[in-house]
């Protein structure tokens, strides 16, 4: 069992890394574009940034200035001026936010004396946009280099929107959706058990009077989240925690026991991401599974005995706010057992039925954007 988490810690590294592309802001992805081209293009090459296909030519517009700056500000390539390009524009009777064919790009690239022509397309896709330039060389039309960002709605896109006299990026039911098919995530924080006296641990004839009070513990989790439908998803977790409560009888201290084990709960989720903050809420059912045994201690020593944990129920919520590429989110739940944990030792004894509040705090990071 032991093996579990580390088990986990590395499936988690290894989705990260293979689907660690997030939807950036419109002008982080002019940056990121504007860097693989400078650093896969022949240095002091002459290039013409010559159109952004889109249904917006304001957003097309800021796409090639925004462009053309990154790439003159670091001066490794050499940029065709942008009068240069409207005075052919004007003779070849192209739009900047319209579909030009590759024939045309390199006849208009020998009229500016370029060496590579750039020109790309910025379309929405689901709930996002995607935002796809490429490099062509003049002379031989090889392909230079392609890169695709998902591009998500920001104030700044928000803003090109309406000057194109477009609102469906500032639309509710945008802001509803997930952009991401799947989350990965940890979590970690303390939990304060409850615990009904099952009446196996000391005989009720010696000592009726009988009170178990929990102490906090220690718990972390991962979990896996994938998005169904628009508000809706379903997680499966996986989550160490620990149990630790003292009996005693009246003012007298009699014994501590303690365990730990695995929980794997499967939710339904209902989730909103409005802009940068998620509000989520769940409700499922687990099944838990002891690691190790039982220990339990008293004032004549000590001893260890099997351990069973009963399935059970639980529901709970969270606040999150985006922070890096992910999400950082408080969560408060309550869990409670179907019934009662049970030891063996000298037969089968039930010692107590088990409820749970967790308070934790998790990074979750959007994976496998939606196409």
């Amino acid at each position: 069992m032991n093996r579990i988490v580390p088990i986990l810690l590395l499936a988690l590294t290894v989705y990260a890394g293979a689907f660690a592309q997030q939807a950036v802001t419109v002008d982080t992805a002019i940056l990121q574009a504007g860097d693989y081209f400078i650093a896969n293009l022949p240095r002091n090459s002459i290039v013409a940034i010559l159109n952004i296909e889109s249904d917006i030519p304001a957003i097309s517009i800021h796409i090639m200035e925004e462009l053309s700056a990154v790439l003159v500000n670091d001066r490794s390539l050499i940029v065709v001026e942008r009068r240069n390009l409207d005075l052919i524009r004007q003779e070849e009777g192209f739009q900047l936010s319209g579909e030009v064919s590759d024939e045309t790009a390199r006849r208009i690239g020998y009229k500016l004396g370029a060496q590579t022509i750039i020109s790309g397309s910025f379309a929405r896709v689901g709930s996002q946009y995607r935002m796809r330039i490429r490099a062509i060389a003049v002379e031989t039309a090889q392909v230079q280099g392609i890169i695709t960002i998902p591009v998500r709605t920001d104030k700044v896109l928000r803003g090109l929107e309406q000057e194109g006299g477009v609102s469906g990026g500032n639309s509710l039911w945008d802001s509803l959706h997930d952009t991401n098919r799947l989350y990965l995530g940890a979590r970690t924080g303390l939990s304060y058990g409850f615990y009904d006296n099952g009446g196996g641990l000391l005989n009720r004839t010696e000592f009726p009077s009988q009170t178990l009070a929990g102490n906090p513990a220690f718990d972390a989790a991962l979990f896996a989240s994938v998005s169904v439908w628009s508000l809706f998803a379903v997680q499966a977790e996986a989550v160490i925690t620990n149990d630790w409560f003292d009996l005693s009888s009246g003012s007298r201290p009699l014994m501590s026991v303690s365990y730990k084990s695995m929980m794997f709960p499967l939710l339904a989720k209902a989730v909103w991401r409005p802009s940068v903050f998620m509000l989520q809420g769940y409700a499922g059912a687990y099944l838990s599974l002891p690691m190790g045994q039982v220990e339990v201690k008293h004032s004549n020593g000590s001893y260890s005995a099997g351990v069973s944990v009963p399935p059970g129920f639980i529901a709970g919520g969270g606040f999150g706010m985006k922070l890096g590429p992910g999400t950082v989110a408080a969560d408060i739940r309550y869990a409670a057992d179907f019934g009662n944990t049970a030891a063996n030792y000298n037969g089968i004894r039930e010692i107590s039925r088990r409820s749970k509040v967790f308070f934790a705090l998790g990074y979750e990071l959007g994976l496998v954007p939606k196409k």
